[in-house]
């Protein structure tokens, strides 16, 4: 598999999420991490979807990892930030 692969199953987790398919979209976001784990989109996309499923520690987690890998990463701050409450 090659980056375009990655980039494809990134934007599929878009549209699942857009069309509010958080399960759907975290399946993709696996394929996707198997690929490439360097990437803070794929997180914050996880986080997105864990968020909108109520599975709020898988949120933070992924909205860290984001983070982690881009700490200017301002979405990912903000969603973090309102679960943790600040």
């Amino acid at each position: 598999m090659n980056d375009t692969t990655f980039k494809d199953l990134v934007e599929l987790s878009d549209f699942y999420i857009i069309s509010q398919k958080f399960e759907e979209a975290l399946k993709v976001l696996k394929r996707a991490e198997k690929i490439n784990k360097m990437d803070p989109k794929l997180y914050y996309n996880m986080g997105i979807a864990h968020e909108a499923l109520n599975e709020n520690d898988q949120a933070r987690t992924a909205f860290r990892q984001a983070l982690s890998l881009k700490p200017d990463y301002e979405s990912a701050q903000q969603h973090l930030d309102r679960l943790i409450g600040e």
